[in-house]
C-alpha cells in the first residue's frame, strides 16, 4: 500500500486559481472567419501599426529551433521564393524589420487576406505568436469594419492604398504582367505621339552606374567620356539625384534601374567586398548615395537575372587596370562575368552605342 499523499490546501487553492492553457482552437476559427474578407495591406495602415509591429517583434525575436520556426519559415510558407528570403536575409536588414518585408511582399497579392497570415502561423507551429495578437486582429477588423461599409458578397476589402515593395519583392507574374502592358501601349499609340518621343529622345544610350567609394575616380571619367560622345550616352549617377533618391529611395532607383539599357558595375576591390561583407548590416555612414545602395542595386540585377532564365542582356562592368589581377581572382556572380577593362573604354563606348554587348 502507497502512503497517503499529504495535500497542502494553500498550494491547492494557489493551483486552482491559476488559468490553464489556452484553447486557441476555437479563437483561430473566430479570427479566420472574421478576417477572410480583410486584406491585409490594412496592416500598413495606420489602424493596423500595432498588429503589424507586434507581429514582426513576435516572429523575427525568435530564433528558428526544434520547437519554433522563424520569419525565414514564414516567408516560404508565404509563398516567397528562395531568392526573395535571401534578398531581405543580406540586403534588406536594418531598412525595415525582415519580417515586414515578408509581409509587404505578401500584401502586392489581391487575393492577401489577414487569415491566410493566422493559417500560415499555424503551420508553422507559432501559436504563441497568434495567442499574442490575437486582440490586435480583432481590434483590426473591427476598426476596418467601422470605416467600411458593409458588403454580403464575397469581395474582399481592400484600403485605398497598396504599399510599394522593392521590384525584387513583386511577384514575377505583376512583374511580367506591366512589361507586356507598356509594350501593348507602345503597339497602340498614335503615330505623332511616338514621333514626338522620338524626338526628345537625344542619347544614343542611357545606363546607371554601381560602384563603391573606391571606384569613383573611375566613375568620374568614363562619365565624362560617355557624355562627351556623339551621339551621347546618358549616365545616371545616385549621388547625381540626390533629392529623388532621398524622397523616393528604393521606388525611385526601382523606376531608374528598369528604364536604363545596361547598368555598369565598376568592379573594384571596394565592390568585391561590399558584395560579400557578411554583416547584415544597413549601412548609413556612408555620404555617398552609390555606395549606400550598391548592395541594393546588386540584388536588382541578379533577380533579373534569374526572371529572365539566367540570361545576361544589360549588366556590362568595367575594371580599372590597377584591379584587374584582384577580380579575375573572385568568383564572382554571373551577372559580374561580362567585364571590360577600363583601358579599353572606348571599344566599350562603341559597342553599347550599338547595343553589340
Amino acid at each position: 500500500m502507497f502512503a497517503k499523499r499529504k495535500v497542502d490546501p494553500e498550494l491547492e487553492k494557489l493551483r486552482n486559481e491559476v488559468d490553464g492553457p489556452p484553447n486557441l482552437d476555437m479563437t483561430i476559427v473566430n479570427i479566420q472567419r472574421e478576417s477572410s474578407r480583410i486584406h491585409a495591406a490594412y496592416l500598413f495602415e495606420h489602424i493596423g501599426k500595432a498588429t503589424l509591429q507586434k507581429l514582426c517583434l513576435l516572429l523575427s525575436s525568435t530564433a528558428t529551433g526544434k520547437i519554433y520556426d522563424g520569419w525565414q519559415e514564414f516567408a516560404a510558407h508565404m509563398g516567397l521564393t528562395m531568392e526573395q528570403i535571401r534578398c531581405i536575409d543580406y540586403d534588406f536588414k536594418g531598412l525595415q524589420d525582415p519580417t515586414y518585408y515578408v509581409l509587404l511582399a505578401y500584401v502586392q497579392s489581391p487575393e492577401a487576406t489577414i487569415d491566410k497570415i493566422l493559417s500560415v502561423l499555424q503551420k508553422i507551429r507559432r501559436l504563441d505568436v497568434i495567442n499574442q495578437i490575437k486582440a490586435y486582429v480583432h481590434d483590426l477588423v473591427n476598426a476596418v469594419s467601422q470605416h467600411v461599409t458593409p458588403s454580403h458578397g464575397p469581395e474582399i476589402i481592400q484600403p485605398g492604398h497598396i504599399p510599394k515593395a522593392p521590384l525584387v519583392l513583386s511577384p514575377i507574374s505583376m512583374v511580367e504582367c506591366k512589361s507586356k502592358m507598356k509594350e501593348s501601349e507602345s503597339m497602340y499609340m498614335p503615330q505623332d505621339r511616338q514621333q514626338k518621343q522620338q524626338h526628345k529622345q537625344t542619347y544614343g544610350c542611357i545606363v546607371m552606374l554601381t560602384f563603391a567609394n573606391d571606384g569613383l575616380p573611375t566613375a568620374e571619367c568614363i562619365t565624362k567620356i560617355f557624355r562627351s560622345k556623339q551621339p551621347r550616352i546618358g549616365v545616371l549617377i545616385l549621388q547625381e539625384q540626390e533629392k529623388q533618391v532621398y524622397s523616393r529611395a528604393e521606388e525611385f532607383i526601382d523606376d531608374c534601374f528598369k528604364q536604363v539599357d545596361y547598368v555598369i558595375p565598376i568592379l573594384t576591390k571596394g565592390y568585391i567586398e561590399k558584395i560579400n561583407n557578411p554583416l547584415k548590416i544597413y549601412e548609413q555612414l556612408h555620404n555617398n548615395l552609390d555606395t549606400k545602395y550598391l548592395k541594393y542595386i546588386y540584388s536588382l540585377l541578379r533577380y533579373e537575372y534569374v526572371r529572365n532564365q539566367c540570361c545576361n542582356n544589360r549588366v556590362r562592368c568595367i575594371v580599372p587596370d590597377k584591379d584587374v589581377y584582384t577580380i579575375v581572382r573572385e568568383n564572382l556572380h554571373p551577372t559580374l562575368q561580362a567585364w571590360f577593362r577600363e583601358s579599353d573604354i572606348d571599344g566599350f563606348v562603341n559597342n553599347i552605342l550599338f547595343h553589340k554587348i
